[in-house]
């Protein structure tokens, strides 16, 4: 897996990492940090999570400049609103997720980048989400099947509206075909 994301990586030209703190950005960020890349972080001032400190812990262990955006209520409701007519959605779950995006790419913008690198993808190729571990294996290996014929990310179309390139390393072919080929206990560990 590690060389075939770091391949991935290595065909991404963005100069800038959307960092969540998550697993997935972290995991690109590990790999990325030898190419001089920088930060974004998009934290809410009401409610900041572990995100903060974990995309500072990230970014300071692998001395990654990190630019983190904190916004209040107000540019959350306004983000909202621009998501929505970006995407032309009213799906409360999607737009709560691109929403985070939008105020990423925005930021991205604002200081001076035209392309960004994000983790999208990870989750739905590689069982990264909890509600797996409640069902069965013949269930999640439906769901995953499913999940890769539906699977969309909004970030693109948001990333069009904003005039940002957006690079997706876990979405690579090569990637995805490694994920699809790999064994489910390799993906969840019960």
């Amino acid at each position: 897996m590690y060389n075939i994301l770091s391949e991935a990586i290595l065909e991404c030209n963005a100069k800038c990492i959307s960092l969540s703190g998550g697993l997935d950005s972290s995991i690109l960020a590990c790999l990325l940090h030898k190419k001089n890349i920088s930060a974004i972080c998009i934290i809410s001032k009401e409610s900041p999570g572990n995100d903060l400190t974990f995309s500072q812990v990230i970014a300071k262990k692998f001395s990654i400049p990190i630019k983190i955006k904190m916004v209040d209520i107000d540019e959350l409701l306004s983000a909202v609103n621009e998501t929505i007519k970006i995407l032309k959605v009213f799906n409360d779950i999607e737009i709560r997720n691109a929403v985070v995006m939008y105020l990423s790419l925005q930021t991205v913008k604002k200081n001076g980048f035209s392309s960004v690198i994000t983790g999208d993808g990870a989750d739905e190729l590689f069982a990264g989400y909890n509600f797996w571990l409640k069902m069965n294996d013949n269930e999640i290996q439906n769901d995953l099947k499913r999940i890769r014929k539906i699977m969309h990310f909004p970030t693109q179309k948001i990333g069009k509206k904003l005039g940002i390139k957006v690079e997706s390393p876990f979405l690579s072919k090569k990637v995805m075909d490694f994920a699809k080929s790999l064994p489910l206990d390799y993906k969840i560990n019960k």
